[in-house]
């Protein structure tokens, strides 16, 4: 089964907050169930996917250049 999150892919993750949502955008160093390890303004983040906060993660598509959709209810 191939991993989940493709390593050198850009990501945008969304987190739930009370009545609205978060996200981070960033390029996918490494991934470790649940854990991936991204790269987003110079700083390396670790995202818990198995969080309960976590709501989705959508994979960006090299040739499109769009603004974040918002996520999936």
């Amino acid at each position: 089964m191939p991993a989940l999150f493709e390593k050198g892919k850009t990501y945008t993750f969304y987190f739930s907050r009370e009545h609205d949502y978060i996200n981070i955008t960033g390029e996918v160093i490494s991934y470790e169930s649940p854990l991936v390890k991204i790269e987003t303004d110079g700083l390396n983040r670790i995202i818990n996917c198995s969080s309960a906060y976590f709501v989705e993660a959508v994979a960006r598509r090299e040739d499109l250049d769009i603004e974040d959709p918002a996520p999936v209810e």
